[in-house]
């Protein structure tokens, strides 16, 4: 259903509008070595950035190859595919599609994305540097997402973290994440 353009929702106007296109590169899933640190500077980070992510002791868990496909269909309503194509276990590819939406509704920001085996859905924001945040925090089960993404020129790019099953969210993220996609 496409949103209507009202006054609480212009101040996120075109704001998806930079991600339409197609998308392609390699999202990195991440651990970090030292499992959870009882640091209060490191709990739930919101300054992130990927020279701070290189400083700390990150080993590669997974790697994804994606492509995201995104159409704007009004300033506050974006339709997209992502396809998502990864080595299992057992070393046998992977390729996984799910379809997403991006709106504004009600003067606030959703990303919803139906994956075969999930209904995730990330509420939004914007930081003084136009990058797009995502979080959701669930505890039942444990699933607490923080991210940040923009679409600069060629480039699109993602980073943050996660807390999940047994994770303790009161200590520092043990997952991160980063990927950086080439508009095709």
């Amino acid at each position: 259903m496409e949103q209507t353009d009202t006054a609480i929702n212009e101040q996120y106007r075109d704001v998806f509008k930079t991600l339409d296109g197609r998308w392609e590169g390699i999202f990195y899933v991440y651990e970090d070595e030292r499992g959870q640190l009882d640091n209060p500077d490191l709990v739930q980070p919101k300054n992130i950035s990927k020279e701070q992510m290189d400083q700390l002791p990150l080993r590669v868990i997974n790697e994804i190859q994606v492509v995201h496909i995104y159409e704007s269909e009004s300033p506050f309503y974006q339709k997209g595919k992502i396809i998502d194509t990864y080595a299992n276990e057992n070393g046998e590819l992977i390729t996984l599609e799910s379809d997403a939406v991006n709106k504004v509704e009600n003067g606030e920001m959703f990303c919803i994305v139906e994956k075969p085996d999930d209904h995730v859905v990330h509420t939004g924001s914007l930081d003084d540097d136009n990058f797009i945040i995502w979080q959701r925090d669930i505890r039942a089960p444990l699933k607490i997402e923080y991210f940040k993404e923009k679409a600069e020129g060629n480039i699109y790019s993602i980073i943050g973290w996660g807390y999940y099953g047994e994770d303790d969210p009161n200590k520092s993220p043990k997952i991160w994440f980063y990927g950086a996609y080439e508009k095709q």
